[in-house]
């Protein structure tokens, strides 16, 4: 009874520590509880990210693709809803995925560019990443997984891991990995990338485009694609919801408009071995 008494204690704790941090969604703009601070979260996704890409394989070792990723990823963080240290990097799986850990690091897999054809597919990719950082579906998810009392815990080590701390916080990359959106979180993440490839400039028809053939190729392969759709759930009504997106809000855009930096993205996608 004690026992029960003393848990429900710290968790009101918790609750009452947090309960100032309302705060507006920079992206939806809807009033939302903050259970960790902006600080924190830069703290664990940096903590995180040296395992996290390990278990990737590390970042593709070419300077250029690194460096041209990082030129289209710069575009999405400049229009993006919320200011973050966005960094955008190439890892070397074959594993057709993308992820958005805390702090802003946004990776897309060797795999996943292998199977674009052009740079707007690129930049839905990277844009949709990035909506998932302004939104905090990451963050959001984390909490989900490991709960409020574990995550403030750890978000605590992250602002000054050493020893047996750190190795708690490395524990979170293995979380991050299996880390599930949910199909209201990514049909946000395809509305926003959206938004943010076309203020900077990108044809939006290219997250159609990539959703299309994702959805063709898990058709017509199946298992290919089971990771990526684990985390990133691919529906025909997540398709259509990106079309109808493209077609009210950006009615002047081409769908059969040719990317001009098509040219371009096949020359660096040339360099992948």
């Amino acid at each position: 009874m004690k026992e029960h008494m003393c848990r429900a204690g710290m968790l009101l704790v918790v609750v009452a520590f947090f309960a100032t941090g309302c705060v507006t969604n920079p992206a939806t703009q809807k009033r939302e509880l903050s259970l960790i601070s902006e600080d924190q979260e830069i703290a664990l996704g940096k903590q995180a990210a040296p395992d996290f890409e390990k278990e990737f394989g590390g970042k593709v070792p070419n300077e250029a693709l690194q460096q041209y990723v990082k030129s289209v990823g710069a575009k999405m963080a400049t229009v993006s809803d919320r200011r973050m240290p966005y960094e955008y990097a190439l890892l070397a799986s074959d594993v057709p995925n993308a992820f958005a850990l805390p702090a802003g690091k946004v990776y897309v897999t060797a795999g996943l560019m292998k199977m674009m054809t052009n740079e707007r597919q690129l930049a839905s990719v990277l844009g949709h990443e990035t909506a998932h950082i302004a939104a905090k579906h990451s963050v959001a998810g984390i909490q989900r997984q490991m709960g409020a009392e574990v995550l403030v815990e750890i978000a605590g080590y992250a602002m000054g891991a050493q020893g047996e701390n750190a190795a708690k916080v490395a524990q979170l990359a293995t979380n991050m990995v299996n880390l599930k959106y949910s199909r209201n979180d990514e049909y946000e993440a395809d509305k926003y990338g959206i938004e943010y490839m076309t203020r900077a400039g990108y044809n939006p028809w290219g997250m159609v485009e990539l959703l299309t053939a994702l959805n063709g190729l898990d058709q017509s392969k199946p298992g290919l694609l089971t990771e990526m759709f684990q985390t990133h759930p691919l529906t025909p009504k997540r398709i259509e919801e990106a079309q109808g997106i493209v077609q009210s809000e950006h009615p002047t855009a081409n769908r059969a408009e040719v990317d001009a930096a098509a040219g371009q993205f096949l020359q660096m996608k040339a360099l992948l071995k």
